[in-house]
């Protein structure tokens, strides 16, 4: 019998006064599974626009027949459109991480630093990249320049380095995995990040509700926006 997936998802907005994040489950044609989480920026308006855009449009492209990069362009370029003649809309964008589920294999197709994670074996792994200034910080505290609270506190590190925005993309992030029996997958946006990996783990068989919960629990006085999707075989 072919592998068959599940999903469930859940989100707040946490410390902020609106919610940008916009995430949507699909089953397609072929039973395969379609996870899609883009959290947006350009203020309540703006962001709230470009993730319901990009989201849709991502949808979109793949039920109509193209695969993941089709997507990400579809939802690029609806973005973009989205704004035009629309001054209160100018400079709206979105991350935007996709993954896709058939029989034992995931791909995956992500801009900017929404995380996606994979928790077999008892261990959390991020499969991929993180298009903020994180990582870049974090190699600066590895060399000695910077201390851990430093760059955990540096004003920069949530920096976006790419974007959906309708321009030409340059930092795309695309993988596929074979998956175990135990495997579990979250989509997340980086408002999860209140909680470190080991934390993470700790929630990550609990329903979606669960994990935002711990993120409320740890009281950050300006919690961003939380959505958190996970994906697990039927059983």
């Amino acid at each position: 019998m072919a592998t068959r997936w599940r999903g469930e998802g859940d989100q707040h907005q946490g410390a902020r006064p609106y919610q940008e994040d916009s995430w949507r489950l699909v089953t397609l044609g072929d039973g395969s599974l379609l996870a899609v989480v883009a959290d947006g920026m350009g203020g309540h308006a703006g962001g709230a626009v470009a993730s319901r855009l990009a989201v849709d449009a991502f949808i979109h492209e793949v039920e109509q027949g193209g695969g993941l990069d089709e997507g990400l362009r579809g939802a690029n370029r609806e973005v973009g459109r989205g704004a035009v003649g629309k001054p209160e809309l100018n400079g709206m964008g979105a991350t935007l991480v996709a993954v896709h589920l058939r029989g034992d294999e995931v791909r995956w197709i992500s801009v900017g630093d929404s995380p996606f994670y994979l928790v077999e074996a008892g261990k959390i792994e991020r499969l991929n990249a993180d298009h903020s200034m994180a990582p870049q910080i974090d190699a600066l505290v590895a060399r000695g320049m910077l201390t851990a609270e430093e760059a955990e506190h540096h004003p920069g590190r949530h920096t976006l380095r790419e974007a959906v925005m309708g321009e030409p993309l340059t930092l795309i992030d695309r993988g596929s995995r074979r998956l175990g029996p135990d495997a579990r997958l979250l989509v997340c946006s980086d408002g999860v990040h209140s909680l470190n990996n080991e934390q993470i783990l700790a929630q990550a068989s609990l329903p979606p509700a669960r994990i935002v919960a711990a993120v409320l629990a740890t009281n950050k006085e300006h919690q961003d926006n939380i959505t958190v999707v996970t994906l697990e075989r039927v059983r």
